[in-house]
């Protein structure tokens, strides 16, 4: 037995990764680090100039509040695109949020005060047409679920729909047992839990090989980063981990980016223009220039303007 088998790693070369995958959920256990992961998953795309939106589906906690700085919110939400009589592609493009520290990011979520209970039920069909419309209108979609996913439509809609999904677990007996209890609720088929891709996040002191075990083998190992402390407790969790302890986190960061996105060496500066693209009466994307042209949308998101991301 090779060592990583014995140390709960998944050989990367038997293990099949997705292509190209271009829709990703995120989800795991309290504290396991998902919306931390979600955005510098963002960040690193945005290095490739990739437009990346990340919806943050939590509908108990909003994220959004904690994410953008006051007075940035859209009057838009999830839950108002979710639950309106119709939807369409610029009805989605109105309700980003962009990302001041790049402007290949937007984000979607719901506003401060929100809950599930303040709308109708969220359908099926809406939200299977909602991830639709976002394939095709960015680049990468990164879905950070909520934590009781199976409670939430939106999250358990965008597991079964995602090219695949990044399970995160702590390296302690609280992240084992919300594993047992909830990977189950995954059995069915549509949700393809066999090729769910699994991290743990390691705190110093941890013994994460034992819970790697638990896991069934991990394929990434988040290790506990001080900076990355700091940029939660100072709200900047939009700005890149600088720092030489955070070289190991940012390497790993950068292999889920690889063996995910299949983007497998770093960009290079370039002055290209910028993709535009223009949205037609049927809603199908199409390249500025092609005919029956009704409405000009311009990509990235920072054209829908500007504000300081934070955590």
């Amino acid at each position: 037995m090779s060592e990583n088998k014995i140390m709960g790693i998944n050989n990367t070369q038997e293990k099949k990764f997705p292509v190209m995958s271009k829709v990703l959920a995120v989800l795991g256990s309290p504290g396991s680090g998902k919306t931390t992961t979600s955005i510098k998953l963002a960040l690193e795309l945005a290095k490739y100039k990739k437009n990346t939106v990340i919806v943050f589906c939590d509908p108990f906690t909003s994220v959004i509040p904690y994410v953008i700085p006051a007075g940035t919110e859209t009057d838009i939400s999830l839950g108002m695109l979710l639950t309106a009589p119709g939807l369409t592609q610029t009805d989605i493009l109105e309700a980003c949020i962009p990302v001041a520290q790049s402007e290949y990011i937007c984000l979607l979520g719901y506003k401060s005060g929100e809950s599930l209970m303040a709308y109708p039920k969220i359908t099926k069909d809406k939200t299977l047409d909602f991830f639709v419309m976002l394939r095709h209108l960015a680049d990468y979609v990164i879905i950070d679920c909520s934590t009781v996913f199976e409670a939430d439509p939106v999250s358990i809609v965008g597991i079964e729909t995602a090219d695949t999904a990044l399970r995160l677990g702590t390296a302690d007996l609280k992240g084992i047992s919300y594993y047992q209890s909830h990977m189950p609720m995954l059995a069915d088929s549509v949700f393809r839990s066999e090729g769910h891709l699994k991290a743990v996040s390691v705190k110093p002191g941890q013994e994460w090989e034992a819970v790697a075990q638990q896991y069934g083998g991990v394929d990434f190992v988040l290790s506990f980063v001080p900076e990355l402390e700091r940029q939660l407790d100072e709200v900047s969790l939009f700005e890149p981990l600088t720092s030489k302890e955070s070289q190991p986190y940012n390497a790993e960061i950068q292999k889920i980016i690889n063996d995910i996105f299949g983007l497998k060496c770093m960009p290079v500066k370039t002055t290209a223009v910028k993709k535009e693209w223009k949205t037609d009466t049927d809603d199908t994307p199409r390249p500025t220039g092609k005919s029956r042209v009704r409405l000009s949308i311009k990509l990235p998101f920072g054209s829908f303007g500007r504000g300081r991301g934070e955590f």
